[in-house]
């Protein structure tokens, strides 16, 4: 992580509040946030966070990063919660202070004193957290969290947010002075990395970063949270969004899923581009163009990135069809660049940030008036616009009123007549003159 701001881990077994205590925090310490929302997925069941999660935020003058870990399970038999656990550890080994989360409705649990031993020995500063203290009864019988060896338990309860405030007081007593980043200065380029499930996405963010950052695994589902990640390429601020796989609405069976599908879309809502990974080994499915439709209806620039390229038999012909069988199949994106890698042998996998960035800039560019009014005029000459019931529209003026997406205005008289195939001439021409590679374009009307 490029942020040098001190780390505060929670960690604790899995299903004693963690996700929660971390999206309390964030809500009431976010730096810059001018509305409270949720960062991590929480669910009952048991190992519902796994990526590590991270938020920068502020209290009592002091800012540092929080970071939401998975569960830490003392007896792994699995190698998907081996990774949480290599996770967790990272966490660990990057944490100036730990919040060790302990459930004060079950008491001390076998797992607790195994935590407790391995967080002693990291020798970092522990604060031991009691959550779920929702009653008076529960915080009287919190003596025996003595028995862990550490100091007095903070209590908490997310439900009825009690503690926050006290931790939070606690953790800015102990962590050093620190200057407040200067990261809002400069806005990062936010990335989401989107498509269905088991296509490579945390596979590429990894390959992306050059770390496992995220956990892959073959098993569909993997990713739960939204998982964003500041860094630096070229000098300039990126912000990636490893998102959780979008299924059908039909194909989703439980509440965690439609948690983690929900997370994935506020992400492509509060991103600048969407990267949509789709898998060249199969066939592009109905969800991908349901994807690209989001997309291209919520005005966002977006990247097609073609992951496994790396496992297609190629000859000279195979990259020219690819693109013609993809723009038939997606035709709603044929605007988007098309980047062809493989997450696994690291092909042109750079490249996405290369192009993004580029479709980022076109995506904030704005075109001068009067060059837009010469293309307006040469257009209608060329092509009027056809009449409608008797009636054709007259279009006088064109001027940009946005940009992110670019956004035209038009006036003149019956525009209310104009149909969509005109439209999409004007679009198409506007696209071919002043470029807009990889960003919507959208044109409203005005009667003059």
């Amino acid at each position: 992580m490029q942020n040098q701001l001190p780390i505060v881990a929670i960690v604790g077994r899995p299903n004693v509040g963690k996700s929660s205590i971390f999206n309390r925090i964030a809500a009431d310490a976010r730096l810059n946030s001018t509305h409270r929302k949720q960062i991590a997925v929480v669910n009952d069941t048991p190992g519902v966070t796994r990526d590590r999660n991270y938020a920068t935020v502020g209290w009592n003058d002091k800012h540092f990063t929080i970071v939401d870990t998975g569960g830490i399970d003392v007896d792994p038999d699995d190698p998907l919660i081996d990774n949480v656990q290599l996770q967790v550890d990272q966490a660990l080994a990057e944490a100036s202070l730990i919040l060790f989360v302990v459930d004060s409705r079950t008491g001390i649990m076998p797992h607790d004193n195994v935590v407790a031993d391995k967080l002693r020995a990291s020798g970092k500063q522990i604060l031991l957290v009691a959550n779920k203290a929702d009653s008076v009864k529960i915080e009287m019988d919190t003596a025996e969290f003595y028995a862990l060896g550490l100091e007095a338990p903070v209590l908490t309860s997310c439900v009825q947010n009690i503690g926050i405030h006290q931790l939070l007081d606690e953790v800015a007593e102990i962590l050093p002075d620190t200057e407040e980043t200067q990261e809002t200065s400069t806005a990062p380029i936010k990335i989401a990395i989107v498509g269905r499930p088991n296509v490579g996405k945390s596979s590429l963010l990894n390959n992306l970063l050059g770390e496992e950052r995220m956990i892959v695994d073959n098993r569909p589902g993997t990713t739960r949270d939204a998982i964003n990640i500041r860094f630096e390429y070229q000098n300039i601020p990126f912000e990636l969004v490893d998102t959780a796989g979008m299924r059908r609405k039909s194909a989703i069976k439980d509440k965690l899923e439609s948690a983690t599908v929900q997370s994935a879309i506020h992400s492509i809502r509060q991103s600048d581009i969407a990267a949509l990974v789709l898998d060249v080994t199969q066939e592009v499915a109905q969800q991908d163009k349901t994807i690209a439709n989001f997309i291209a209806r919520h005005g966002k620039a977006s990247v097609l990135v073609l992951n496994k390229w790396d496992l297609v038999e190629k000859d000279n012909t195979t990259h020219g069809e690819f693109i013609q069988h993809i723009e038939a199949q997606v035709p709603q994106i044929d605007y988007v660049p098309k980047i062809f890698v493989s997450a696994i042998t690291g092909q042109r996998v750079t490249k996405i940030l290369d192009v993004a960035l580029e479709v980022y800039r076109e995506y904030c560019t704005r075109i001068p008036t009067p060059a837009l009014n010469d293309l307006l005029l040469e257009l209608r000459n060329a092509h009027p616009p056809p009449r409608v019931k008797g009636t054709r529209p007259a279009l006088k003026y064109i001027t940009q009123v946005e940009t992110k997406p670019p956004t035209f205005l038009i006036f003149g008289r019956n525009t209310q007549r104009i149909r969509p195939p005109y439209t999409a001439y004007l679009v198409n021409n506007i696209r071919s003159v002043f470029g807009f590679n990889g960003t919507p374009i959208r044109i409203f009307y005005r009667r003059n």
